[in-house]
């Protein structure tokens, strides 16, 4: 989301601290002119930060700000709010990842019926899925569960990826 995306085009550090502050325990962006909140949400969750320098205007991620704040350098790769909820920008809460990293920590889709990811229904019993396709097929839910979680497991999912 960030305006420019280029690291010579993007905002510095620098530039940024002179006008917003962040809280690291709480997660909120300040504008420093007026001591009012700077982040403000957006309709898919996240929170994000408008800044004018110059005669530019600016639109940042405010966890992707929040990642600059604390490193001094915009990410590489992706953040990944390690307890799924888009808006809780605290340090404890972010973390760098890759792309891959961060499909391994995903919430459970409110049309899931199993209440697993990665466990569907199948005729008789129970399909279990894999990334790159199906792993096993099962009569009992709870074999197909201990196929999963053994899946997740062994591939590096995050211990938070399924939640509700």
């Amino acid at each position: 989301m960030e305006r420019l995306t280029h690291a010579r085009g993007r905002l510095t550090y620098a530039q940024v601290s002179r006008h917003i502050s962040y809280d690291p325990a709480t997660g909120v962006f300040t504008r420093l002119r007026n001591d009012k909140r700077a982040d403000t949400s957006m309709t898919i969750g996240y929170r994000r930060v408008r800044l004018s320098v110059g005669k530019q205007q600016h639109e940042m991620l405010a966890h992707r700000l929040a990642w600059l704040f604390l490193h001094g350098e915009w990410p590489e790769n992706e953040i990944d709010h390690v307890n799924g909820d888009r808006s809780d920008n605290r340090a404890a809460n972010i973390r760098h990842v890759t792309r891959k990293q961060n499909a391994r920590n995903i919430s459970l889709r409110s049309d899931n019926r199993s209440g697993v990811l990665g466990v569907n229904r199948h005729q008789k019993g129970w399909k279990v899925r894999g990334a790159k396709g199906y792993l096993a097929y099962s009569g009992c839910f709870g074999r197909a569960l201990r196929i999963r979680k053994m899946y997740e497991m062994k591939n590096g999912y995050h211990e938070n990826h399924g939640r509700r």
